[in-house]
């Protein structure tokens, strides 16, 4: 009488003690709950890192943000180099005309008499800036015109060599020579053929700096 008073888990102890079927099925249960923990512990890891890539996802699209508002701030001064940049050879291809009259008063001899200089350009090369284009000169003709003391022809080479070391690198001498004269004076002609590069060291002027480096 008294199994009829037994709790239900004492029962299956019971069974599972003496039963090779309940023993069975136990084995089958604790091998299954064996088999899932690596199932279990690679959704952790597959659950850590999710985890990990939105955090720095939403680490790049705040940073991305935050470049994106420099950006914006930056903009304006992106603008006004990039319309410096666009000037540059412009002012690099302009020639100092106060610098070469100043070369040329270092050099003249002081029996010279100078009666006309003229510089002019020629062979334009249109640049694109903003607004339209500007028109840059290639070559640059300077002209001397003036006269010797009688006795003294013999400087104007010496004119003429001085005052190309003053000019800017590549100028070449066109024409150097005396002219028909009276007694006292002797003409002469100089004409010197000058292509712009932007370093007129020569000249004392400072160079134009890489516009890489603006």
């Amino acid at each position: 009488m008294k199994n009829l008073f037994l709790s239900p888990e004492r029962i299956i102890r019971r069974s599972y003690q003496r039963e090779l079927v309940f023993r069975a099925v136990g084995l089958v249960v604790l091998v299954a709950g064996l088999l899932q923990l690596p199932v279990l512990l690679f959704a952790f890891t597959t659950w850590q890192d999710y985890q990990a890539r939105t955090d720095k996802k939403v680490q790049l699209v705040a940073a991305e943000n935050e470049l994106q508002s420099r950006l914006v701030a930056l903009k304006d001064t992106r603008q006004k180099l990039s319309q410096i940049q666009q000037w540059e050879p412009i002012i690099r291809g302009r020639l100092p005309c106060s610098a070469v009259l100043a070369a040329i008063e270092q050099t003249v001899p002081a029996d010279a008499v100078l009666e006309k200089v003229a510089l002019e350009s020629s062979r334009y090369q249109a640049l694109p800036v903003a607004g339209g284009t500007y028109r840059v000169p290639e070559i640059y003709t300077l002209s001397i015109q003036g006269s010797l003391k009688f006795g003294h022809a013999e400087e104007l080479e010496t004119f003429t060599n001085e005052l190309k070391k003053h000019l800017p690198a590549g100028a070449q001498v066109v024409i150097s020579k005396l002219l028909e004269g009276t007694e006292s004076l002797v003409p002469f002609l100089l004409v010197y053929s000058i292509t712009p590069a932007g370093n007129y060291s020569a000249l004392g002027v400072q160079r134009i700096a890489d516009p890489d480096r603006l």
